[in-house]
């Protein structure tokens, strides 16, 4: 893990330093054989294997096909230009758009700067290399979405480009630093969204770091519930900044509320099954029922202890917040919030930026003790 550490914080320090690109792995999970690369704005090189082999602007349109395991072909719409293992469309100019279409697909997609392609096992692998704002703005699209306050834009745009920062070892080991899939960000590619393009702009740089200036764990979820939990309650590892606390502004909102109904005869089955491998526990019942069912980590059956993250996961609940009744052959989950409920909750932070709360209010009532800088400073 200190290796791990010390290479992440290498490769940090190598794009403060020299640049502020990321590298981005699209269409991660998909497989295809064939893709359609098309410029939109400005002019791109292609290299194939490391040598220029063409220019292309918006008239051009080029096709690229495996034809082994590692080895592609390239043609445009006049001629086969030639076969290559490695691909670069380098961007050339300020503004860089193109669309891609895999051969899989029914839409085309509109990215920003650099493309790289390589093909294994048979199906093309694409490395979007942009921009890290460029980055932050199709994330917060796809985290936030449409016809939101341009103040939580804000607010999203900060804890992306923070969570961006520091995963950049995430995917070391696969060639790339970050996928397109929730295991980093989902982005689907360029926004046009003003508010949010204007919010990334009016944020450029800023991440949140802890009291000792280091990048935090920028979690987020959708909706706690009206309580957000420590990060030990669910990760096993306690950050200063992760804190519970009380919040009274998502309570009211889509996510808040959830209720699932299930036969009772399945969870008597699955609390025996799942206490075979638990040791009992001996802190007396009145000890738990005692903890605010917003605060507990697990449940207690039968002097057994079974995390409610487990119950989560095996019966697919929105969240750990929840009750349990018997209604006569069934159990009755009555449940609130939606996702693990450490950190920021996306719909709270909605509501007080549209009750007047700018960004750095909001980012200061979900995470303690932080502090708003420009990433360059980390490493001047």
């Amino acid at each position: 893990m200190k290796r791990l550490a010390i290479v992440a914080l290498f490769i940090l320090s190598i794009h403060i330093a020299y640049s502020t690109n990321v590298s981005i792995h699209i269409y991660s999970d998909k497989t295809f054989s064939s893709v359609i690369f098309a410029p939109s704005t400005n002019t791109y090189i292609l290299e194939g294997n490391d040598k220029k082999i063409d220019s292309c602007n918006s008239s051009n349109v080029y096709e690229i096909t495996v034809i082994n395991d590692s080895m592609m072909q390239v043609k445009n719409l006049d001629k086969i230009i030639g076969t290559f293992s490695h691909l670069h469309f380098r961007s050339y100019g300020t503004t860089n758009e193109f669309y891609l279409k895999p051969s899989t697909e029914k839409t085309k997609r509109l990215f920003n700067d650099d493309l790289v392609i390589t093909a294994e096992k048979g199906n093309l692998k694409l490395l979007s290399l942009i921009d890290l704002e460029h980055y932050v703005e199709g994330v917060v699209q796809c985290e936030a979405g449409s016809r939101k306050p341009k103040e939580y834009y804000k607010v999203q745009a900060i804890i992306c480009r923070t969570y961006a920062l520091n995963n950049l070892a995430r995917h070391i080991n696969d060639g790339f630093e970050l996928c397109d899939l929730v295991h980093c960000q989902v982005y689907q590619g360029e926004t046009h969204n003003p508010d949010i393009l204007q919010a990334v702009e009016e944020t450029k740089g800023t991440v949140l770091v802890d009291g000792n200036n280091q990048l935090i764990n920028a979690a987020f979820h959708s909706n706690c519930g009206g309580q957000t939990i420590n990060s030990e309650d669910v990760w096993n590892k306690s950050l200063s900044y992760l804190k519970a606390r009380e919040d009274t502004f998502c309570l009211n909102q889509p996510a808040a509320n959830w209720k699932k109904q299930i036969p009772l005869k399945e969870w008597k089955a699955y609390l025996e099954k799942k206490e075979v491998s638990l040791k009992k526990d001996h802190t007396p019942a009145s000890h738990f029922d005692s903890i605010p069912v917003g605060r507990r980590v697990s449940i207690y059956d039968k002097g057994f202890l079974i995390p409610l993250k487990d119950i989560r996961t095996d019966w697919n609940l929105h969240s750990t917040y929840f009750t349990i009744t018997v209604d006569g052959d069934n159990v009755i989950f009555n449940g609130h919030g939606y996702g693990h409920r450490v950190g920021l909750c996306q719909e709270g932070a909605i509501h007080m930026s549209q009750t007047g709360y700018n960004y750095e209010q909001i980012l200061h009532y979900y995470y303690y003790n932080v502090q708003l800088i420009n990433y360059s400073i980390l490493f001047n």
